[in-house]
């Protein structure tokens, strides 16, 4: 196993940045005026969709399976995108996106702007950026319900669990936090993605018929993970 140098390091990120970039440029002409509001299905992807358990590492595995793909991964980017697009304060919608929302209507309420408080007002926004993603083509996106604002027939949807023992660790290295406090955060991100998906979907989060796969990442290496998606996007022909 070869350890990547810093300047290899420094110019994937570069690369990375390049692509975040042509995508913003793009979707900010299609949002303005050349290009349609709502691009038709046929347009759209291809893309993999990635929803993932709260611990299962799904923007680890997102970031895994984008290099293999060479396709651009947009996580909290997508946030980013919104507050650029429509001139909104970009803390503010980082604390209304997906899990968040909930806690922050309950503890917050008035003393945030309309605007951004607005969450179906967000909602819409999310969906128009992520249909315009979906114009671009070859990316990957994570989490925010991304599948259902698009096409199934034009992308993968893919579902990442893990078993309950392997989150919590996962947790606990990643945030210092005790086991305890750990299953607590796991308890109610997924609460949260949940409750957003069946509100504004009428889906419950758990129903396999959402998704094109569902992967253990307990079960199953990285390596096999990212090749079982790149094996189905070969065989749809979406990494031509």
């Amino acid at each position: 196993m070869t350890t990547d140098t810093t300047s290899e390091i420094v110019e994937r990120l570069a690369d990375h940045r390049l692509d975040w970039d042509r995508i913003k440029r793009n979707i900010g002409a299609a949002l303005h005026h050349e290009m349609p509001d709502d691009p038709p299905n046929h347009h759209l992807g291809p893309y993999v969709a990635v929803s993932r358990l709260s611990g299962a590492g799904g923007g680890a595995f997102a970031r895994r399976l984008g290099e293999a793909l060479d396709w651009p991964v947009l996580d909290g980017e997508i946030v980013d995108l919104i507050a650029d697009t429509f001139e909104l304060d970009g803390a503010m919608l980082h604390l209304l996106d997906e899990a968040k929302a909930n806690w922050v209507r309950e503890v917050l309420g008035d003393l945030m702007p309309h605007q951004v408080i607005n969450l179906d007002t967000y909602v819409h926004h999310l969906g128009k950026v992520i249909r315009l993603v979906g114009l671009h083509g070859n990316v990957v996106l994570v989490g925010r319900s991304a599948h259902l604002f698009l096409p199934r027939d034009r992308g993968l949807a893919v579902r990442l669990v893990a078993s309950a023992e392997e989150r919590v660790r996962r947790v606990i290295n990643r945030d210092g936090v005790n086991a305890a406090d750990a299953q607590k955060h796991i308890e109610e991100v997924d609460q949260r993605r949940a409750h957003f998906l069946e509100h504004y979907f009428g889906h419950s989060v758990d129903d396999p018929m959402l998704y094109d796969l569902v992967l253990n990442r307990s079960t199953l290496s990285d390596d096999e993970l990212v090749d079982i998606v790149i094996a189905a996007c070969h065989r749809r022909g979406y990494d031509k």
